[in-house]
Order: structure tokens, then C-alpha cells, then sequence
């Protein structure tokens, strides 16, 4: 059973990962002139389903192609007591939160005792290949400032498996 829900569950994650990445890139075309400057209203960005997470996460590109070598911004927005994972990036990325609480902290697995709790205006530099992991409180919206291609490889990637059906329990703080 195990197997089966192992196998269901990396089908699910590599499709998942096929559509999102397309869309994302198909949202930057639209910024093929780089010569000039990139505006957009709050009301004008469209979030779509993260790529490679459990249901709840949504994602938006703002600019760049995640896929390739260059600067990207996007937007991810969590709902409540939603829960990622160790995990680490081939690259740097610089996370800026907008609004709610972004609980971060560095470690294999989530300890809250050696998390941080990160209110709108918080910035934190997660150096590439730094095994961290997060959670929100309440509805939280964060940007990611990084240089692609951009990538997300989980410690222990069997603690995904369970967050695929429930993904809504707060850890203990």
C-alpha cells in the first residue's frame, strides 16, 4: 500500500510539476521586452497551484522563467497552519514577507522551538543548499527573489506523502 501511495504520489507531483512550470512560464512571455520596466497592480496577479506541494499553496510568477538562469520574483500564498517541509535550493533565495506569519527556521525536520516567527515586512536570506523548512499562521503571502533555475529538493520527501490529504494542523509552537 505503501508503494502504491509512494508511486501515486510522485505521478502526481512530476504532472503537477509539467502543467505549473508551462503556465508560469507562459504568465512571463508577456515580459519579453526586458528593456522595459515590469508594473503590475496587485489586482492584475493571477496565483495558480504550487508546483510539487500539497493542495492549498498557490503561486505566482512576476518575473523570469524559473526554469532557466535568470532572476525571478513570485508571489507564494499559504493558507493557515500550512506546513513545507525540510527542504534546500540548488540557489539562494531571498523571501520578503507581504502579510501574515511566515514561521521559519533552518534544520532535517520542523522544530518550533528554533523557528522564527516572520510578520509583513520580514526578510529572510535562506542560503542555497540550506536545509529549512516553514509554516504559516493565518493566510500568508510571501515573495521569493532568487536567480533560476529555481528548484525545490525535500529532505525527506516521505513527509509529503500525509500532507497530500490533511495539511491544516499548525505545529505546536
Amino acid at each position: 500500500m505503501y508503494l502504491l501511495v509512494n508511486n501515486i504520489f510522485i505521478l502526481a507531483t512530476i504532472v503537477t510539476a509539467l502543467l505549473s512550470t508551462s503556465s508560469l512560464q507562459a504568465a512571463d512571455k508577456s515580459q519579453s521586452d526586458k528593456s522595459k520596466p515590469i508594473i503590475t497592480q496587485q489586482a492584475d496577479i493571477k496565483f495558480h497551484p504550487a508546483p510539487g506541494l500539497p493542495p492549498g499553496a498557490m503561486i505566482a510568477l512576476l518575473r523570469g522563467d524559473i526554469s532557466k538562469p535568470v532572476p525571478y520574483t513570485l508571489r507564494l500564498k499559504l493558507p493557515n497552519c500550512y506546513v513545507i517541509p525540510s527542504h534546500w535550493h540548488t540557489n539562494a533565495e531571498e523571501v520578503t514577507v507581504l502579510s501574515g506569519t511566515f514561521n521559519v527556521g533552518l534544520g532535517d525536520t520542523i522544530d518550533t522551538t528554533k523557528s522564527t516567527a516572520l510578520t509583513a515586512g520580514g526578510f529572510q536570506l535562506v542560503p542555497r543548499k540550506a536545509n529549512h523548512y516553514v509554516w504559516s499562521k493565518g493566510t500568508t503571502v510571501v515573495q521569493l527573489d532568487g536567480m533560476g533555475p529555481r528548484d525545490t529538493n525535500f529532505v525527506n520527501p516521505k513527509e509529503l506523502i500525509p500532507l497530500f490529504t490533511k495539511n491544516d494542523q499548525c505545529p505546536k509552537a
